[in-house]
Order: structure tokens, then C-alpha cells, then sequence
């Protein structure tokens, strides 16, 4: 979801308080929890958000549904980031397939 569907979806709703990076977070939690493959292509989308919360989020959610496919994209991924946080969390998932529910959304 890019700025400007973020806007319109979001507009006039209290939603926005969490703001795109924030609700995007949520949304990557929630379908890490989830752990379903039909997932995996929107996970793998978030993981080139321009935000680094969403792409350690989606990384992480990737971790817990841990297809081939959401393995390799973590993979590819582990290639291009810079970022510190993205990068450990895509390590995490990557060496602990399967972790914890998280709850920090």
C-alpha cells in the first residue's frame, strides 16, 4: 500500500493514528500469527517498504510461515538490506522458523 492508497483508504477513519507504517506493522503481524502461505505474497511486497518498521515486521511474519517460497524471499532480501533491525530480523527468521506469536501491534 503505497501513500496514496494509504489516503484514501484511510481517510476520515480513526485509523490513521496508527499511521501507514504503524498499521502496516499491524497488518505484517497479523498475518505472521496467521502463518498462512496465502500470505506470502504480500509479506514479500512489504518486505521493499520504503519503512524499515514494515520490513522487519513483514520479515519476521515470513520467518513464521516459513514456505520455500517465503524462505527464499527472505533470502533474496538478506542481500539488498541495509538496514540493522531489518537485517536481524531477517536472520531471525531465517535460523527460527516458527517463533512466537508476537503481540506488539
Amino acid at each position: 500500500m503505497d501513500e496514496a492508497a494509504w489516503d484514501e483508504f484511510s481517510n476520515g477513519s480513526a485509523i490513521r493514528r496508527a499511521r501507514r507504517p504503524g498499521f502496516l506493522r499491524n497488518v505484517a503481524v497479523a498475518l505472521g500469527n496467521w502463518s498462512s502461505p496465502e500470505a506470502v505474497p504480500a509479506l514479500v511486497r512489504a518486505l521493499e517498504d520504503a519503512e524499515p518498521l514494515v520490513r522487519g515486521h513483514a520479515a519476521w511474519a515470513l520467518g513464521r510461515i516459513g514456505t520455500v517460497d517465503a524462505r527464499a524471499a527472505l533470502v533474496s532480501r538478506a542481500a539488498a538490506e541495509v538496514d540493522a533491525y531489518v537485517s536481524e530480523e531477517i536472520s531471525e527468521a531465517l535460523i527460527s522458523p516458527g517463533r512466537q506469536q508476537r503481540t506488539d501491534y
